[in-house]
């Protein structure tokens, strides 16, 4: 069974009554329903018997699917069952079905998402995700992922998609960070992004989420990012460093923005001086050290004090100065006699 296979099944009942329901598994629903542990009404109406049933890719599009059919009078679901003794019952619902059309947003990207399906990808990202349960996982490739985002934003009901939230899968949240990029009014970006963040539950969203929006009004934006900071929340932390690392560290570059990402955490969860790797906290400082590595490469007067134990004006806690030299260490921008530097300060 796939992550994509959600159907609207129709039954016929002993008493010659339909019932119309939703399942990913229609054999083995039908299979319930006969041993009475269906429905109420199947149990009360058997035998029963499938009559027809109609794939869908999104779990949405099926239920809306399964909803509208119900409120059809009999005669009209009757014509609609015979025609699907010669088509798909999906291309009929399609054509016929008042006030259902053709793909859903939702479905849209299910259905491109489906086709794009990559099984050893798949296992390569569920290593790298611990925090993302394997099965909300299906092995989509970014560019395959952008190029979805990219027709999805051409999309006139591309809100429908949006606005579903929780997404059930990681490549729809995918999706939706790179459909995000394609907003280039600030304010109604500022909202679709306010609205996304709470839903973000790993590093790879959150770190491919574009910020170039952010730069149409930089002070505004350090706003944004002090209440993303002062949030408590794991990736809208991770996120509001990302912008300053992205956006920050050149010609907007301030001092004292080193010193507000050295002191932005979430504490706790730690082990000594080190942050659990299975806490949120782990994936704060993970972005903190990053940061700074990059602030070394593009302001380095600036930023080398933090690497120093006790330096800045906000001293790094040592797990985050330790893996910020690491990081450095492992730059190809970073010179040669400033590495040797970098050994003797671990």
């Amino acid at each position: 069974m796939s992550a994509f296979d959600h159907y609207m099944y129709v039954l016929s009942c002993g008493d010659g009554s339909l019932y119309t329901g939703y399942a990913t598994d229609v054999r083995a629903r039908l299979a319930a329903h006969r041993a009475g542990r269906g429905a109420k009404y199947t149990k009360a109406h058997a035998p029963v018997e499938l009559v027809a049933q109609a794939r869908f890719y999104s779990k949405q599009r099926a239920m809306s699917a399964e909803a509208l059919f119900k409120q059809l009078p009999r005669e009209r679901k009757d014509r609609l069952l015979r025609l699907a003794q010669d088509e798909p019952l999906e291309t009929v619902l399609r054509r016929e079905l008042p006030g259902f059309g053709e793909d859903s947003a939702g479905e849209f990207v299910a259905r491109k998402l489906s086709a794009a399906v990559d099984e050893e990808y798949r296992a390569f990202m569920a290593r790298l995700l611990p925090t993302v349960d394997r099965r909300r996982i299906v092995g989509v490739r970014t560019p395959e992922l952008r190029a979805i985002a990219k027709e999805l934003s051409r999309r006139d009901d591309k809100m429908g998609f949006m606005r579903a939230l929780p997404h059930r899968l990681f490549e729809e949240n995918q999706v939706h960070a790179f459909a995000l990029g394609f907003e280039k009014d600030y304010r109604k970006a500022t909202r679709l992004y306010n609205r996304f963040l709470p839903y973000v539950d790993n590093w790879a969203t959150c770190d491919q989420l574009p910020v170039a929006v952010f730069a149409q009004r930089p002070r505004e934006t350090l706003e944004l990012v002090g209440e993303w900071l002062d949030s408590g929340a794991c990736y809208h932390v991770r996120f509001g460093i990302g912008v300053l690392m992205r956006l920050y560290l050149d010609e907007l570059f301030e001092p004292q923005l080193l010193e507000v990402v050295a002191h932005a955490g979430l504490g706790g969860d730690r082990a000594g001086d080190s942050p659990d790797p299975a806490s949120d906290a782990y994936y704060v400082d993970m972005m903190r050290a990053w940061y700074f590595a990059e602030a070394l490469v593009k302001q380095e007067q600036s930023a080398m004090p933090y690497f120093e134990r006790g330096g800045g004006a906000v001293p790094l806690d040592e797990w985050t100065r330790r893996k910020a030299i690491q990081k450095a260490l492992e730059s190809r921008r970073i010179s040669s006699e400033m590495k040797e530097r970098l050994r003797e300060l671990r």
